[in-house]
């Protein structure tokens, strides 16, 4: 054996080039395999730290439950930490710039509520006497309180129509509340905290925590489970146990999320599909290219393996022989591929923080997970031992005589062979001498056309994955206005909004408001895709978002469709997504398939009681209505939102719909186009502190590194996809050439011209390049189709996203590479002596 390892290895060291290509498709795919492992571990690390940070460690929060039912559910076998605050109250925050959050929350947290807390300054309370407030006081209240100063506060109970209310209700929405039982109190602060992740953005009190290790009447119990990734079963389980309304469960999706939990099984049905699609191409273009690896050199080695079976060696030392040689390679391979994945992925990684550091105040760090080591490493040992096993089982039955001979490969058929007319027409007797050998010697033409048909696969179906996953972030394209001022509460605000609409930096804009309305549409009316999701709905009207412009804007948007003053134009266009039975149902294109010039609009009827279902009173009638695509100019994102939008101009609206519509507060908006938004936001940030400032133009710069980052990521894995694709490919060609170096020698010494070989090279290429095309392009197809039919879990699409760019890539990069490769191949054979080549035995 040893003598034959030793053989082994003189071979690998007299063929360097087709050794280091070997090895080089071995070290592409580990690193492939083990790169994703490791960019998906990071990722979803980073995912978890970022999501915690934001909204607490917590699986999941049980709202305003009694003692009794915390002790119940912390000692649930699946609790594996728990932590609660209970509310004290409420105080009047005098001093506050937010209009909108005019009040101090105080509520009193357990030891280890404080542990998930990210502190500024200071440290956690050890006594009721001792608070923490949150640095988003003087941020956005406006209020700048220090460590060591003493707070004085009047907490009482927040009453919103003869109710106790508490942070959940937003301040705007509960006009007017009023604090009642008051009891001064005092604190002293000894630590200021980031803002908590209890504390939402609509809120309406700023949070300051003390201890309180002692359960209320009403407390907030946040549970981590022992299984995050059952967390949605586990919490509907302990709510039945316990007697608890579902209502008073809120779920941290996002983590969940990360943990591969979502109660909506569809999207989980979704991400399952996508992966296996993904992983499965990938697995399949590693094992080709690694097969075929292993089959050319086993081709290459047949006549040696007969002078070894001639000597005297069994079928069992020519199997050890192969597989002594997938050995070195492999070793060397899968260990070279690891060293390259860990220091690539921490190259990208260090990219994407360089490019989100504006962005994210995480820092992705190269996270290890053994199971996504070990998985890729036990799979390419598999890989490269069937890949090795095959062929050298084939060539081991070859007969000493035929091997040496080499003319297995060969096969004349018994009837005469006949090739198109055409080519001899074309390529004259060269390009018919050339089918005829490639019919003949069929097998090796094969793992030519199979690695040609694998790269074009994969490029196609990885461009496709590319295509969908950027247009999912080109979503903040679709504003078309740069700022958005609104405001609920400013009496006088209409005319602050005209005023701004006079700065000489606005180029254009659009004032208006929202009111709904709720509309019994016939089932007949809908298209039969958007009547699927709309039975999810389970209410018997629609509600319509109903955009009141100015009678002028209206005007020019009328004109624009071709409609009057007085119309009410409903926007035949929407994306939908509804939630039911634990699936997400979600539709995007056209809503009505009839045109109707009326319709009827209902007054809504709520029962004191909260838990009954709303009545709809449906007599007033509409008129003047009509469908239209397009929404106005400044409105073009309202195509994509979850609602059916309709506009009306305000004279219509007073005449229309104020006499039945329950709006009580109109939320006056102004829409700004603005060549210098920048500086215009940053102005009207600082310059009116009730009005609610957004740039969607500004949120995008923002977050374009994100999307440059996931792009890069995304090109860079086609790149490398592709690359092992073109590896194979070239590999397959150089070997198959080199192995017919006899064959052409013996052409050229029986007359065979430069031309004539040039056309015979030709007509391969082409050969090779139409017909990996021939069954690559339908494939390709195929597997675009079902990528697009795994996304509809995420959202449903009306129209196929096929990359025509790619696919021309595709067609033209199979010729340029074909004809590459044999160029390169044939130009070194051309310079032999066509004597030394026939008698040569090593290539």
């Amino acid at each position: 054996m040893k003598i034959l390892n030793r053989l082994t290895i003189k071979h690998l060291k007299m063929n360097p080039k087709r050794t280091i290509v070997t090895i080089m498709g071995i070290v592409l795919s580990m690193a492939l395999m083990l790169g994703c492992g490791l960019l998906a571990s990071s990722f979803i690390e980073a995912m978890k730290t970022d999501t915690i940070r934001d909204q607490g460690a917590h699986h999941v929060t049980f709202l305003d439950i009694t003692k009794e039912q915390a002790q119940m559910i912390e000692n649930n076998l699946n609790v594996e930490d728990s932590y609660f605050y209970s509310t004290i109250g409420f105080a009047p925050f005098e001093d506050s710039i937010n209009s909108s959050k005019p009040y101090y929350y105080i509520a009193g947290g357990s030891s280890k509520f404080f542990d998930h807390m990210e502190f500024v300054e200071g440290r956690a309370p050890e006594n009721e006497n001792e608070i923490v407030i949150s640095d988003h006081i003087s941020a956005n209240g406006g209020k700048n309180i220090h460590v060591g100063d003493i707070l004085t506060l009047n907490v009482g109970s927040r009453l919103y129509d003869g109710e106790i209310i508490y942070q959940n209700k937003n301040y705007d929405e509960a006009i007017p509340d009023q604090i009642i039982q008051t009891k001064e109190k005092k604190y002293k602060v000894v630590g200021i905290i980031h803002r908590s992740y209890t504390e939402d953005f609509t809120a309406a009190g700023y949070s300051l925590f003390t201890m309180n290790n002692t359960y209320s009447d009403n407390n907030f119990l946040l549970i981590q489970f022992k299984k995050p990734k059952d967390a949605f079963q586990i919490g509907q389980d302990m709510t039945e146990y316990i007697g608890l309304d579902a209502s008073k469960l809120d779920y941290n999706t996002s983590l969940l999320y990360y943990y591969g939990a979502t109660k909506y099984s569809n999207v989980n049905q979704s991400i399952l599909e996508v992966l296996c699609i993904a992983l499965g191409l990938l697995s399949v273009g590693c094992i080709i290219v690694i097969y075929n690896s292993f089959a050319i050199s086993t081709m290459e080695r047949k006549k040696q393996f007969g002078l070894y079976a001639s000597i005297g060696a069994t079928k069992r030392q020519i199997l050890h022989t192969v597989f002594f040689e997938a050995f070195v390679v492999g070793t060397i391979g899968i260990s070279l591929g690891i060293i390259g994945s860990f220091v690539g992925i921490y190259i990208v990684l260090q990219i994407l923080n360089y490019l989100l550091s504006s962005v994210w105040n995480y820092h992705f760090e190269l996270v290890l997970n053994w199971i996504y080591i070990l998985i890729p490493i036990f799979f390419m040992v598999l890989v490269i031992f069937f890949s090795a096993f095959i062929p050298a089982k084939r060539a081991s039955k070859v007969s000493p005589i035929v091997a040496i001979r080499e003319n297995d490969d060969i096969k004349m058929p018994r009837r005469k062979l006949r090739s198109p007319k055409f080519i001899t027409w074309i390529f004259g007797i060269e390009g018919e001498l050339a089918f005829k050998n490639m019919k003949r010697n069929k097998r090796k033409y094969r793992i030519t056309v199979l690695s040609l048909f694998i790269s074009i696969v994969l490029f196609l179906s990885f461009s496709a994955y590319l295509g969908y996953g950027v247009s999912s972030m080109n979503s903040l394209d679709r504003y078309s206005y740069d700022i958005e001022v609104s405001s609920y509460r400013e009496t006088n605000i209409v005319d602050q909004l005209k005023e701004i609409q006079t700065d000489a930096r606005v180029d254009r804009s659009s004032i208006f408001f929202l009111d709904f309305v709720f509309i019994p549409f016939e089932p007949s009316y809908y298209v039969s895709a958007y009547e699927n999701y709309k039975k999810t709905m389970n209410s018997p009207v629609e509600t319509v978002n109903l955009y009141v412009l100015s009678d002028s804007d209206f005007l020019e948007y009328a004109t624009q469709v071709s409609a009057s003053p007085q119309s009410v134009l409903l926007v035949n266009h929407g994306q939908i997504i509804s939630y039911k039975n634990n699936e997400r149902y979600s539709y995007q294109g056209k809503i009505f398939q009839k045109e109707f010039s009326e319709f009827k609009v209902c007054q809504e009827h709520i029962t004191e009681n909260e838990n009954a279902e709303p009545t709809y009173d449906c007599n007033n009638i509409v008129s003047n209505v009509k469908q239209v695509s397009e929404a106005p100019e400044l409105f073009q994102h309202l195509l994509y939102d979850n609602q059916i939008v309709a506009f009306v101009s305000e004279s219509t609206y007073q005449t229309v719909f104020e006499p039945i519509s329950i709006l009580k507060n109109k939320y006056y908006s102004l829409f700004i186009r603005s060549r210098e938004y920048e500086e215009l936001y940053q102005s009207l940030s600082k310059q009116n502190s009730y009005l609610n400032v957004f740039s969607p133009q500004i949120i995008y710069q923002e977050e374009k590194n994100m999307v440059l980052a996931i792009k890069i990521l995304l090109y860079g894995f086609i790149s490398l996809v592709t690359l092992i694709g073109v590896t194979s490919v070239f590999n397959t060609i150089h070997t198959s050439i080199n192995l017919r170096r006899k064959e052409f020698a013996m052409l050229r010494s029986m007359g065979l011209t430069p031309n004539g070989f040039n056309k015979m090279i030709l007509f391969e290429s082409l050969f090779f390049g139409l017909k990996s095309l021939v069954f690559g392009l339908p494939v390709s197809f195929g597997f675009i189709l079902l990528i697009h039919n795994s996304m509809s879990g995420f959202g449903e699409r009306d129209r196929l996203l096929i990359p025509w760019t790619a696919v021309m890539i595709a067609i033209l990069g199979v010729f340029i590479v074909v004809l590459l490769a044999m160029g390169y191949s044939v130009h070194k054979i051309k310079k032999e002596n066509i004597l030394n080549a026939i008698r040569d035995e090593n290539i």
